[in-house]
């Protein structure tokens, strides 16, 4: 599958998630099938690994985020269609910290669930915050809806999703 897919699926699940079918699957599973979607077992420690990236991200702590990144780490940005390694993404936050200063992401709405099959099996995060911050050159303040899917396996991340609304005026923003 190409990352592409993967991205339009993963735009579905949110509306899967939150549809009645969900919350049908999850109290009428009597066989031996799981549902495609299930309440994720770990959703607590998932979230709090995901709060402690986001933490650490506002805080250039980026040895202390090599610490939970899983070496198979990938981040798709939807918006740009491109995938970074652990080493790109961290260089790409070390790039919003040289441009931008007060770098920070509101209280995160998390979402945890279990996907049970397809191309997006495995436990994710789904990630709904306010990245905001202040342009180091123009001194005009940058904010924004920016969301994630978050895949986790064994306390780390595995993957991670990301599109964004973006200001037509800051198109260096990404």
């Amino acid at each position: 599958m190409t990352n592409i897919q993967n991205s339009l699926a993963l735009a579905f699940l949110p509306g899967y998630l939150f549809s009645s079918q969900y919350e049908k699957q999850q109290k009428q599973n009597t066989g031996d099938t799981l549902p495609p979607v299930t309440t994720n077992p770990k959703a607590n420690s998932d979230q709090k690994l995901i709060r402690r990236y986001l933490e650490s991200l506002q805080l250039e702590s980026y040895d202390y985020i090599k610490e939970f990144i899983h070496p198979d780490f990938k981040c798709i940005n939807t918006n740009t269609d491109s995938i970074r390694d652990c080493m790109q993404e961290l260089a790409h936050w070390k790039a919003q910290h040289e441009k931008l200063s007060h770098l920070s992401f509101s209280d995160p709405v998390l979402k945890s669930i279990r996907v049970n099959r397809g191309i997006l099996k495995g436990d994710w995060t789904l990630v709904w915050t306010t990245f905001a911050a202040l342009d180091g050159l123009t001194l005009k303040s940058v904010k924004y809806e920016y969301h994630m899917a978050v895949k986790t396996e064994n306390d780390s991340i595995v993957e991670i999703q990301t599109w964004h609304q973006e200001d037509p005026s800051e198109s260096e923003l990404h």
